[in-house]
């Protein structure tokens, strides 16, 4: 049995008071497992990319030494400042932004891959139409997007915001086709077997004539 739906959250969090407060319960100081996975398996290839809340930078800096041409966006100075520390450290050349995500799309122009591990499962609670018009300025037709959600088909407490499979096809099925959608498990120091979650791969149809 899945776990009632948590009420939706009326206003982002102070990002940087999570930081300040311990390790949040996503950052484990290495890359996501199933980010090294996809990259492994070979479907995804260097090329511009944007992540989205980039965290303390650790897949940032994965992406950057498999040679992605990363812009790295993070809402919270701590954060930022910990993924600049990282990425001196590992000698991975990334472009870091502290900014709103909605505020650099504005701008930012288009990428061939935009990297979520955990953006889309927080914000589509808040303002989901405001999320997919910022995916759809910054990406365009052929554009991947390779998002990490959490995932209904499981009770555990103290995991991601949760999605199904349902609500996803629907809500990102908007604008992308799917590559694949599969179950993973969220590596976390809060939970030694992790967290159920929604590995998904899409790309922007390419209109042929």
């Amino acid at each position: 049995m899945n776990r009632p739906a948590a009420p939706k959250p009326t206003e982002a969090p102070d990002w940087d008071m999570i930081y300040r407060q311990g390790t949040p319960p996503w950052e484990t100081g290495r890359p996501a497992g199933e980010l090294v996975r996809v990259l492994d398996e070979g479907l995804l290839r260097p090329c511009p990319t944007l992540e989205l809340g980039c965290g303390t930078g650790a897949d940032a800096v994965l992406l950057a030494r498999r040679r992605f041409e990363i812009t790295a966006v993070e809402s919270s100075a701590m954060a930022l400042e910990r993924a600049r520390y990282r990425a001196e450290r590992e000698d991975a050349l990334i472009r870091f932004v502290l900014d709103d995500v909605f505020r650099f799309a504005r701008t930012a122009g288009t990428f061939d891959l935009i990297y979520d591990a955990g953006f889309y499962h927080f914000i589509r609670r808040l303002d989901l139409d405001r999320f997919l018009d910022m995916l759809w300025r910054v990406t365009r037709p052929g554009s991947y997007y390779f998002a990490l959600a959490g995932s209904t088909e499981e009770t555990a407490e103290g995991g991601p915001p949760q999605v199904s499979e349902a609500e996803i096809r629907n809500e990102l099925g908007r604008l992308f086709e799917f590559v694949h959608l599969r179950p993973f498990r969220f590596e976390s120091p809060a939970r030694e077997e992790g967290f159920l979650g929604w590995s998904c791969l899409m790309r922007r149809p390419v209109v042929r004539r």
